[in-house]
């Protein structure tokens, strides 16, 4: 009865997953009969897209208690063991601040994905049910990404969101262009995740564990005659892990994927699929391949972070310069921002610092409300025009001045101009890496002047929206689900730029992984 009762507390914490779980389910069902009967009684008191935003909201909520409530109460540490009745066995899963941070970003995003896919598949013939469940299964894999701590259930989940991500991908049948983006989204992340589980299992056969935990102590007793391999086996991981969040050179599928999937779906791969593998990356390299290890110094992740985070920030600028697509120039503009975030992850490197995933979490946390934002603009827009390129958005402020406006502030917030959330992440961020030493100045000098080249393919939107004749003369106003996710996303936007404190406190609780 006891161990029944030291249980109640890690259900507990377990809920927002199940919940999401059962939404699932009950979305699938709801939409069986509702997508053959569109005009049925039942699609008319439960349809399926309100039935699923109104269960995200509900685990969203709960989510965000236990978040609140183990920072005050200092609780929110539960670990999963493989074997229940052997209490040092290694965990599974970890359901901690951290996780349940990222948790609450998944949701959060998906929650507003939501909301733009009601007005994106308002003219298009689709099977709502079947949508929803997927994007519902996909934000329950990020959830478990997040709380993941053994190479088994990283596998796993990681291999659920991808196989979501990429039906959803390709959910345009008849569009040749998502049925191209969904193809490429596959290919590269069939060869990305066969990679990344040859890497755990050299890692595996290195340290005779798949644990987080146990991995460090198993590579500090092996031999030194094993740094190659566990080297090789690192960076095979790091490519798997690095495809997800679309670092350079792993980023070949995002421009095309980003253009031909349908524009919510390409906002939910930039802000959750980007939380999934950043939370995987930030467990997996500050608990099990911490710096130094015993006796293999071979292995350097710190370096080799160091130049992709260079190389990723500055094409991911330079490319999107040239980009006459909106969707596109996100796309490039997304890696850029990976290689800005990359900078609070290395200044973790240093265990007498803790600033630099506070201020990683900040930037994934504000990094979501500009970019759902930006994206929101260019659903409403291209609802209206038919068109995603950049120079259809000339004279915007004349047709509509909340588009305009709204875009303006999420593309300064994209850019770090003050007083934005983007600024606010940026400076914790490069101030992390100010502060970690002479060996991050370089990378921290190098992320300021991106972020000057970024103003400028940024601001070509802002001109184009205030200073360029548009060609038409018809207002454009947006549907009220744009409305509402344009509201939630500038106030988010704004206000935790001018007071971003609270933020701030949270990203410090949740900043510590457990192993």
């Amino acid at each position: 009865m006891n161990e029944i009762g030291n249980l109640i507390p890690d259900f507990r914490y377990l809920a927002p997953h199940l919940l999401l779980l059962a939404l699932g389910l009950v979305v699938l069902v709801v939409g069986l009969y509702t997508d053959r009967a569109p005009k049925s009684r039942l699609e008319h008191w439960l349809p399926p897209d309100y039935l699923a935003i109104a269960g995200l909201v509900g685990a969203l909520a709960w989510a965000s208690s236990l978040l609140v409530r183990a920072v005050q109460s200092g609780e929110g540490i539960t670990l999963f063991p493989l074997d229940p009745a052997d209490p040092f066995s290694p965990s599974l899963l970890a359901i901690d601040l951290f996780g349940l941070f990222f948790s609450v970003v998944a949701i959060a995003g998906t929650v507003l994905v939501g909301l733009l896919s009601i007005d994106y598949f308002r003219k298009r013939r689709f099977n709502r049910g079947e949508y929803y469940t997927l994007l519902i299964f996909a934000t329950l894999a990020i959830t478990l990404v997040a709380a993941s701590t053994d190479f088994i259930t990283i596998y796993l989940s990681m291999e659920f969101l991808s196989l979501c991500s990429y039906v959803l991908a390709a959910y345009l049948k008849s569009d040749k262009k998502s049925s191209e983006a969904g193809l490429k989204y596959f290919l590269f992340g069939a060869v990305a995740s066969a990679v990344m589980l040859y890497g755990m299992s050299m890692l595996y056969g290195i340290t005779g564990s798949t644990n987080l935990a146990e991995i460090p102590r198993g590579l500090s007793l092996a031999s030194s005659q094993l740094a190659g391999a566990a080297w090789l086996g690192m960076i095979f991981v790091l490519a798997g892990l690095g495809f997800k969040i679309a670092l350079v050179p792993f980023h070949l599928w995002a421009p095309d994927t980003y253009e031909g999937a349908p524009t919510p779906i390409t906002a939910f791969l930039s802000v959750g699929s980007k939380a999934a593998g950043l939370a995987v990356v930030i467990r997996f390299l500050t608990n099990g391949i911490p710096l130094p290890i015993g006796g293999m110094p071979g292995v350097d992740w710190f370096s080799v972070l160091t130049i992709i985070a260079a190389i990723t920030m500055t094409l991911g600028n330079l490319v999107a310069i040239s980009q006459r697509n909106i969707k596109r120039m996100l796309a490039y503009s997304s890696i850029a921002q990976v290689g800005y975030m990359m900078i609070g992850l290395l200044a973790a490197a240093n265990p007498d610092f803790n600033m630099g995933l506070p201020g990683l979490l900040i930037y994934v946390f504000g990094y979501m409300f500009m970019n759902l934002g930006a994206f929101a603009v260019v659903i409403g827009l291209s609802g209206k025009t038919d068109s995603d390129d950049i120079s259809s958005y000339a004279g915007l402020m004349a047709r509509s001045p909340l588009y305009a406006v709204a875009l303006t502030f999420f593309l300064l917030s994209l850019a770090g101009i003050p007083p934005t959330i983007g600024f606010v992440g940026k400076f914790y961020v490069f101030g992390a890496g100010i502060q970690f030493g002479q060996k991050l100045w370089p990378l921290v000098g190098l992320g300021l002047a991106n972020s000057v080249i970024s103003v400028f393919y940024y601001f070509n939107v802002v001109r184009q929206m205030f200073f360029i004749p548009p060609t038409s003369d018809e207002k454009i106003k947006p549907s009220w689900a744009i409305a509402a996710v344009l509201l939630v996303t500038l106030v988010g936007t704004l206000a935790l730029g001018i007071y971003p404190q609270p933020l701030i406190d949270l990203a410090r609780f949740a900043s510590i992984p457990m192993p």
